[in-house]
């Protein structure tokens, strides 16, 4: 068998476990719920109601970038994935390989979320979101796989790094809320979830000016963990 059959073969096997697998039923309905939870509180959250959104559009890259991260903590707790070595393919081809259905959920997902939340996003302001969501699906996946060697590590790892990231627009919205004079949030600017929040809130003003930033920040996140995992993983 070739390396491209080696692939697929394996591939299949891994769609067969992940369909098995209740944590993508229980992840697509847990975040289904948030977003409808969110919607129906809109009249009471008033002025608040597009940083409540965008609280919960965080989450999507987040969920789904933990359920191939606990996939690959299984691995390497099993031995099994310094096996797949003898298959001829780069760190980053794995990589993509293990996150490109849950890339393609949080796409889905993040798409017709507006729609569920009532909020206007125009087309550009969603394509750029998905961008940041797609490095973010990475960036989450590899921090749960570089820093846990079981699936109960995994755990451990994964409550840790949700709190940390949602912390720049939960921080945000007390800002907000409470009308504090200093934007306590710019400290969590070395964060990637910071400048996905940045990007959300100059979409009304047609303003895509943190973007590069964002997406640099992005980057240098991901360039690190990918090195990380090249180090202690593959």
């Amino acid at each position: 068998m070739n390396a491209v059959g080696r692939f697929l073969a394996i591939y299949k096997t891994d769609l067969k476990l992940i369909c098995r697998d209740p944590m993508l039923v229980y992840s697509v309905a847990v975040t289904l719920v948030l977003l409808f939870i969110v919607r129906y509180f809109k009249d009471f959250i008033g002025d608040l109601y597009p940083i409540a959104g965008v609280f919960v559009l965080v989450f999507i890259p987040m969920i789904f970038g933990m359920v191939p991260g606990f996939m690959m903590a299984d691995e390497k707790e099993e031995k099994t994935v310094q096996a797949l070595q003898v298959i001829p393919i780069s760190s980053e081809a794995f990589l993509a390989y293990r996150l490109t259905w849950a890339s393609l959920v949080t796409l889905a997902l993040t798409a017709v979320s507006p729609h569920i939340l009532a909020i206007e996003v125009p087309r550009k302001a969603l394509l750029v979101l998905m961008t940041l969501f797609l490095l973010e699906i990475w960036i989450y996946g590899l921090i749960v796989t570089v820093f846990s060697e079981s699936r109960m590590q995994a755990l451990t790892v994964s409550k840790v790094m949700g709190w940390l990231l949602i912390l720049p627009v939960a921080v945000k919205l007390v800002v907000l809320w409470r009308n504090l004079s200093t934007d306590w949030s710019k400290f969590t600017a070395f964060l990637p979830t910071y400048w996905t929040y940045k990007v959300f809130a100059g979409i009304p003003f047609n303003d895509y000016g943190d973007f590069w930033l964002g997406l640099a920040i992005h980057l240098v996140w991901l360039g690190v963990l990918v090195w990380l995992f090249k180090k202690r993983v593959l």
